[in-house]
């Protein structure tokens, strides 16, 4: 019986990932798990919960497109869409597809479904359901409903929040909306108190439900990563509250995880090696990527990235880097305190110039020839180990521990170590973790690159509250501009400026970066509208 059901867990699973045959993908957004669909067998409670990771996988190329057009990095090419211009020139966005929410919603109402009928089920079958899976699959669908929730905060400012069943799309309009403050604490409560005791902090290794006294390094790991992990995901409500003493407690104690190798920014990763995460097996490279979305060409399954970015047919080449963000990588200065130019995230690895055109090349790097180029499985990070590491260096600067950000940001723990050697500071002063964490090399050096500090500003000479002050945002802004490069593509970027500019109470962090792509004629008018923070986010009624 026991093999029976994991038989059909799995085989859920891949209808999840085959396209040709899962009603769970070939779903549109209006869509819901209904009353009917749970049947009555308690693998309804699996299958329902990759419902809800199907319905992340029609979004997950959606924040890229919507907040990337709208940071720096990139611009339409004449091949694009009027409704891509919209975004690009911040026109207004009303009835364009790609800054509709509702695939974000959908998200969202099909967990509050699954919670609800999963506790409707374990009522009236108590003996059918394995408790040891159940807390962990409600608090997976808990962690689903605060990502999206968070993506709408993030991108739209503000959500109609409800976690009530049975909503449908078109009664959106009917519910309460909370601004980005009041949603981050919802999400905050949802994430550490939950629904009907279960939290949104249980995690259900999944080798051990498909695979059990399988080795674990031979279970299908992917599984484990397509729900977003519960550290990074309170690490980011916790910075986006102003909670930084809590990102930091769970964030070091995450990155030593248990004395293992993995989202330790070390020499591993080295070199070439920092692009593949983005292309190869995603189970090869566990110890950068935490969550992903994942797509399998073979099962039909794709997202656009390859067809906006690449201008090799069959590709659509909708989207390029912009000089701006191209330059950025271009000037900066190597380890060696002389070399100009980042060499490992820059040219052929972020972009490349190809047939005359320069494209975004970070994802296609596995199969690039024509009749290859189509087939790449891109998975969509949702999270990976510079994210945390930034969420940590960035709440280290609030709390003015400089040296200890810096160290994440520049050298890497392991030469802090060696440069305070009796005199380490929290939170490198764990003689045990330090034993792990002395494999991070930091954000730069990982790529070769040399240190920055805010300029004009000493460390050894902050001794009135105004020059504290200054150091602490001249570091914050250091910090937006290595997300622009570490992160180019992956919808983070325009995210950190605005918590930024929030914190300084300056809008000009977000109005002097997003201008700067375009040409004299419009930046000007560009920037005066982002000098409004309302315009930071996308209005789109519901």
């Amino acid at each position: 019986m026991m093999m029976k059901r994991q038989l059909t867990i799995l085989g859920c699973g891949l209808l999840l990932l085959s396209a040709s045959c899962s009603s769970f993908f070939d779903v549109d957004a209006d869509d819901m798990l209904k009353e009917e669909d749970y049947i009555g067998e308690s693998n309804e409670l699996y299958s329902g919960y990759m419902g809800i990771a199907a319905k992340v996988q029609d979004v997950a190329d959606h924040a890229i497109f919507l907040s990337e057009l709208r940071s720096d990095l990139l611009e339409p090419t004449a091949n694009a869409p009027q409704e891509l211009w919209d975004i690009y020139n911040h026109q207004p966005l009303e009835g364009n597809s790609f800054a509709d929410p509702r695939g974000y919603y959908a998200v969202i109402l099909n967990a509050n479904n699954f919670i609800h009928k999963a506790f409707e089920y374990r009522t009236k079958y108590p003996r059918a359901v394995d408790e040891s899976h159940f807390g962990p699959l409600v608090s997976g669908a808990i962690r689903f409903k605060v990502w999206a929730y968070l993506m709408l905060g993030k991108l739209y400012g503000q959500a109609a929040y409800t976690d009530a069943p049975n909503v449908k799309l078109d009664e959106l309009h009917t519910i309460p909306v909370l601004g980005m403050d009041e949603l981050v604490n919802r999400l905050i409560q949802l994430m550490e108190v939950g629904t009907n005791q279960i939290n949104g902090q249980l995690v259900l290794n999944w080798g051990n439900v498909l695979f059990p006294g399988v080795n674990a390094a031979d279970q299908d790991l992917v599984w484990n990563m397509i729900c977003p992990s519960p550290e990074p995901l309170l690490m980011e409500l916790y910075l986006w509250a102003g909670q930084y003493s809590r990102v930091v407690e769970i964030g070091i104690p995450f990155i030593y995880d248990n004395g293992g190798n993995r989202y330790k920014i070390g020499n591993d990763d080295y070199n070439g090696e920092w692009i593949q995460v983005f292309t190869r097996n995603p189970v090869t490279k566990t110890r950068v990527l935490i969550n992903i979305v994942p797509f399998d060409f073979e099962r039909n399954q794709t997202n656009r990235l390859i067809r906006f970015f690449s201008n090799t047919y069959p590709s659509v080449y909708y989207l390029r880097p912009t000089e701006v963000a191209m330059n950025r990588f271009r000037r900066q200065v190597r380890q060696d305190g002389h070399t100009i130019g980042d060499f490992y995230r820059g040219e052929n690895y972020t972009f490349v110039q190809q047939n005359g055109d320069w494209l975004i090349r970070k994802f296609s790097r596995d199969r690039e020839t024509a009749s290859e180029i189509h087939k790449n499985n891109v998975h969509i990070v949702l999270y990976r180990d510079a994210d945390v590491h930034f969420f940590i260096l960035e709440a280290l600067n609030q709390l003015e521990l400089f040296d200890e950000a810096e160290a994440l940001l520049n050298g890497g723990i392991n030469l802090y170590l060696s440069t305070h050697a009796g005199n380490l500071q929290y939170p490198f002063n764990n003689e045990v973790w330090n034993a792990q964490l002395n494999r991070n090399w930091g954000i730069r050096r990982r790529v070769d690159l040399g240190p920055v500090y805010p300029a004009g500003l000493s460390k050894n000479d902050l001794d009135t509250p105004e020059k504290v002050e200054a150091y602490k945002r001249a570091l914050d802004e250091l910090i937006v501009e290595e997300i622009l490069m570490e992160s180019a593509g992956e919808a983070r970027s325009l995210f950190a400026m605005i918590r930024m500019a929030k914190r300084w109470n300056d809008p000009a962090i977000v109005a002097d970066r997003v201008s700067a792509k375009f040409n004299a004629g419009m930046r000007e008018t560009v920037r005066a509208r982002m000098m409004n923070p309302q315009n930071w986010f996308v209005h789109y009624p519901l």
